[in-house]
């Protein structure tokens, strides 16, 4: 995290060095301003830092920070944390970027440190009620879809149920289950869908959920005739991603055996997409445990019954689950598996 910090009096800097010495003291890169050593107009060096830092804290008039900020906001997912201190260090008001850019959780630690009273305001937070986008955050998952979300706060303001699903593979407590919030049995039913995939079978594609995708957790294993080219993957591969709804942040790399380690077409797309690729030995993707699609074909090949199946599965780890069958494509097998999560409603 990198936060930036500036004061407008002497009595503001006194207290900024304090903010400084704590924040980097904590692990957060800062820098420190006085607003009379500015060498830019304060809107210019607003705009530089909104761009480039996590946390902006103005240790003065909140008015000052609104003006200054005004002109460069986007929303609430993508604008940084900015942050008030009135110059005696009794306040500290998250102004901007509450729940998503973490203005709120870094509120309540600056008062903390300086011995300050956090003003929070975000409604969720003053009635002690489930907030999906701070959830969200905390267990690295994909928000998709901001209207859903709103709805869905609304909601649980309102006191109304929300329902969840969980998929196979997800871990969690039952015990940390919010108030507001019940587990569904089926997606259809639910208002909140925690999954690696969207439209997993027939039941799904009827529901309208709000999907929480684990980013990164998404492995594909690939098999595919020498010479391959990038082209058919990546065509091959926009099928199964539309097929089955995946989304492209939650996808980790892909898998093979080790025959396919310098394999261009898939080299090509891995490095196109930022991926990993790691590949197995045949004894290697023997040794998973699952029922997969066996073929006898690929076996006297390469001396394992399925590269897919078992490489997705291999890549993504313990307690992984096959989320994606072997899928046929002209030369082309592909798979997919999601790695073990666990996640915490506290």
């Amino acid at each position: 995290m990198k936060a930036a910090v500036i004061s407008f009096t002497r009595t503001g800097g006194e207290l900024g060095s304090r903010v400084m010495q704590q924040l980097l003291k904590n692990g957060i890169d800062a820098d420190r301003t006085v607003s009379v050593q500015l060498e830019e107009p304060l809107s210019v060096w607003t705009k530089r830092v909104f761009e480039s830092c996590d946390a902006l804290i103005y240790i003065g008039a909140a008015a000052i920070a609104v003006r200054s900020i005004a002109p460069y906001l986007k929303d609430k997912f993508t604008d940084p944390a900015v942050l008030v201190i009135d110059e005696k260090g009794q306040y500290v008001i998250p102004i901007l970027s509450g729940h998503v850019g973490g203005a709120n959780e870094l509120a309540v630690r600056l008062a903390g440190w300086l011995g300050a009273v956090p003003v929070i305001t975000t409604a969720t937070d003053i009635q002690g009620r489930f907030a999906v986008d701070i959830f969200a955050k905390k267990n690295h998952l994909i928000l998709t879809d901001r209207q859903k979300a709103k709805q869905i706060s609304a909601d649980i303001l309102d006191k109304k149920d929300v329902g969840v699903y969980i998929g196979d593979g997800i871990e969690y407590d039952r015990e940390q289950l919010p108030e507001g919030l019940s587990i569904c049995e089926h997606k259809k039913e639910s208002r909140i869908m925690i999954d690696y995939c969207g439209c997993f079978g027939e039941e799904s594609r009827k529901a309208d959920s709000l999907r929480l995708v684990p980013v990164n957790s998404v492995w594909l294993g690939i098999g595919c005739k020498k010479g391959t080219a990038a082209d058919r993957i990546e065509e091959a591969l926009r099928h199964l991603m539309a097929d089955y709804d995946i989304c492209s942040l939650a996808l980790a790399g892909m898998a093979s055996i080790d025959v396919k380690s310098e394999e261009a077409g898939i080299l090509e797309v891995c490095r196109d997409h930022g991926w990993e690729f790691r590949t197995f030995s045949a004894e290697k993707l023997k040794e998973q445990k699952g029922n997969f699609t066996s073929s006898e074909f690929v076996r006297e090949n390469v001396g394992v019954d399925n590269v897919c199946e078992r490489a997705a599965v291999c890549a993504a780890g313990e307690g992984s689950r096959l989320l994606i069958r072997k899928q046929l494509s002209p030369g082309i097998t592909l798979a997919a598996a999601g790695s073990c999560r666990r996640i915490y409603f506290e």
